[in-house]
């Protein structure tokens, strides 16, 4: 029972992580042969009120990203992020305190491109897992109150990409987060990663 209601906690408080964090990443081959884009930031959000269930538990915040490396050109941008959970993931220990988690992450961004004569603003969908680790409860004792703990999750551009501006057609890389979560539901994060350019048509 305990277990249970710390997953449900976990669910409600984590889950925007979308793209970020650690200096440690897996190195991304492009099918094509294109060179990889470094992509690295912060992402400040929130968990948001829900029942618990699958596709209910979301996350609001914003992501403050650097795409690109010196001496090439290095794009700043800032978007807002969106976190929906995905279907509960199977928990191979489910009675240690490392719990997985997964989320479908959308960013809206707020650069404009210039397409066929009108201005776009770049958008990306990931597909986000990962494992949070909880450190412990908010009032002590009892999980239902609320945990707190840290996490690293792995994200990467859904074959679905909705992907708009700079990310259309961007459907390989990975990305790093790192982040810790509050008894408020404050997200904290950090990623670094690489996503390969949309191929040449």
């Amino acid at each position: 029972m305990k277990q249970t209601i710390i997953k449900k906690m976990t669910h409600v408080v984590v889950g925007s992580s979308l793209l970020l964090g650690a200096t440690v990443y897996a190195d991304v081959v492009c099918i094509d042969g294109a060179t990889p884009i470094p992509v690295s930031g912060k992402i400040t959000n929130n968990g948001q009120p829900n029942s618990g269930e699958a596709g209910t538990v979301s996350t609001l915040g914003v992501v403050a990203m650097k795409m690109g490396q010196k001496p090439g050109p290095v794009n700043r941008m800032k978007c807002g992020i969106i976190g929906v959970n995905i279907d509960p993931i199977t928990d191979p220990n489910p009675y240690d305190f490392n719990i997985p988690v997964g989320f479908t992450h959308t960013l809206s961004c707020d650069d404009n491109i210039e397409i066929y004569g009108m201005v776009a603003h770049s958008q990306l969908t990931l597909d986000t897992v990962g494992e949070i680790a909880v450190a412990g409860f908010c009032n002590g004792t009892d999980p239902s109150a609320g945990i707190f703990g840290s996490f690293v999750e792995h994200s990467s551009p859904t074959l679905d990409n909705t992907g708009r501006g700079i990310f259309t057609g961007v459907t390989e890389g990975e990305i790093t987060i790192e982040g810790d979560i509050n008894c408020l539901g404050s997200i904290d994060m950090t990623f670094a990663g690489e996503i390969c350019p949309a191929p040449a048509p």
